[in-house]
């Protein structure tokens, strides 16, 4: 038979976690999850605003590579129309275009190309999908 110390006493089994404890880890998970959810659409946001620009960049470059193939008819790639232009299909393909970018881009969507001399000037302007905000794209090309 075994005696206990009488000076010692037995160390009771543990209990697991008390109700504070576990709130406090179930607090602070949630405050985590809250900050991964406002991170992604943060993420989401910012990759719209990326995908957005890339397409108003494929748009310009359609247009300049479209003047630089026919260097010709220069003036026929302005918008709104100006100068005197000797082709109409290429008057009706910029006339497409600039309704394309508008349908294409979101918001209120302002297209311009200008012509001085040589140099094809494209400007596109948006509104941001997530904030609103005026975004615009500006390309230059010299068409030799």
């Amino acid at each position: 038979m075994r005696r206990h110390h009488p000076n010692l006493q037995l160390k009771r089994p543990g209990r697991g976690m008390t109700l504070v404890d576990a709130l406090i880890g179930m607090s602070l998970m949630a405050f985590g999850m809250l900050a991964l959810a406002g991170f992604q659409t943060r993420m989401v946001a910012q990759t719209t605003e990326a995908q957005t620009r890339t397409v108003a960049m494929q748009f310009a470059n359609e247009l300049l590579n479209t003047a630089l193939v026919d260097p010709g008819n220069l003036a026929c790639y302005s918008l709104p129309a100006a100068g005197v232009c000797a082709s109409a299909v290429a008057r009706a393909g910029t006339d497409t275009w600039g309704l394309r970018v508008g349908n294409g881009l979101p918001g209120p969507v302002v297209v311009t190309s200008t012509q001085a001399g040589t140099r094809l000037t494209v400007q596109i302007g948006w509104a941001g999908k997530a904030s609103g905000d005026d975004r615009a794209l500006t390309v230059v090309t010299d068409v030799q």
